[in-house]
């Protein structure tokens, strides 16, 4: 079958080895598996005059919050997605994003014409913005990020 080398008896031999191998590893595995560590038995003293536990008052928290103003959310969300298309380098798409940021101050400044402290925000947003899409158009990206986050940051902090 195999030539002058076929030996029947290094076949048994071999079958046997394995097995015998089978047999010691199944061995070692009980062995080992039965010196498992007794549960450890902890014992907790409780003070005897501190048997209830300390009431806590609740924290008075106002029952409403801010509302926040859709457009300003909207202007937020859109800078912050300019800010993406810009670390993708994609400068169009982040250009419209910062049009629609725009837009979207615009309408809320349209909406709240009496209030003062906002208004003057959200005009020195669209300034901001006007300045970005200016260095983005001449190709300053990095500088423009670093604008665009500090407004953003500005933005919301208007809104709430």
């Amino acid at each position: 079958m195999f030539g002058e080398d076929y030996n029947p008896n290094s076949r048994r031999r071999i079958i046997f080895y394995y097995t015998l191998s089978l047999c010691a590893v199944i061995v070692l595995m009980d062995v080992f598996s039965s010196w498992r560590t007794r549960p450890l038995e902890e014992t907790i003293t409780v003070d005897a005059n501190r048997t209830k536990p300390v009431a806590i008052a609740p924290i008075q928290t106002p029952t409403e919050l801010p509302t926040a103003d859709r457009d300003i959310e909207t202007a937020g969300d859109r800078i912050a997605a300019a800010v993406i298309y810009l670390k993708r380098k994609q400068n169009e798409p982040a250009l419209n994003a910062l049009e629609q940021a725009s837009a979207a101050t615009q309408r809320a400044l349209a909406r709240n014409p009496d209030k003062g402290v906002i208004r003057e925000q959200l005009q020195a947003t669209n300034q901001q913005l006007e300045t970005v899409k200016d260095l983005i158009r001449s190709g300053r990206i990095g500088t423009a990020t670093i604008a665009l986050k500090e407004v953003d940051q500005k933005l919301e902090a208007v809104s709430y």
